[in-house]
């Protein structure tokens, strides 16, 4: 939109900011991770770290303290956290696809839209955690904290659920 001849700040602002948004999931979710950029070369392994985007698949970092992190769109494929502590983390659009979250503290930690599939989270706690359309597809939950935990939208068919019980294929939300 013009006023006066002038492009205003928020239709540019739009303009750039669709195209980059648009693109954010592409990283989080490719299977193709031998071409993925470390766009984040920065990120520390300590408490408050700032990791937005960085790629780290197959870590090996047990018992890490990464509470109150920034882990946007982070690859942690296969990463072995057993035992971390990432309560309050930001993790929205981050790939944690099959790696090691047993006796993690995962409390109040936000993992929307979060690739969890095949995930182990035996005994962590998730309290409080907000997995909105994350995919939980064949985690592993047996004994997980899930109290008050946000499941909307959730995949979970083939999850273990904290009782023992297996979800069916199609579970959405809640364990069937």
């Amino acid at each position: 939109m013009k006023f006066n001849g002038i492009v205003t700040p928020f239709i540019r602002t739009i303009c750039v900011a669709i195209p980059l948004f648009s693109a954010l999931p592409v990283q989080a979710w490719t299977d193709d991770i031998e071409s993925l950029p470390n766009i984040n070369t920065l990120c520390k392994l300590e408490p408050g770290a700032q990791c937005t985007q960085a790629v780290r698949i197959g870590l090996e970092a047990p018992g890490i303290d990464w509470h109150e992190s920034s882990l946007v769109q982070m690859r942690l494929d296969g990463a072995n956290l057993q035992g971390a502590n990432l309560s309050r983390a930001i993790m929205h659009l981050s790939n944690l696809k099959g790696a090691n979250l047993m006796l993690a503290n995962l409390e109040g930690t936000h993992l929307h839209a979060a690739n969890l599939r095949g995930t182990n989270l035996t005994m962590a706690n998730l309290a409080g955690a907000s997995l909105l359309d994350a995919d939980l597809s064949g985690a592993n939950l047996l004994g997980a904290n899930l109290q008050k935990t946000i499941l909307i939208q959730a995949k979970l068919g083939g999850a273990t659920w904290p009782d023992g019980r297996v979800c069916a294929e199609g579970s959405v939300g809640e364990c069937l």
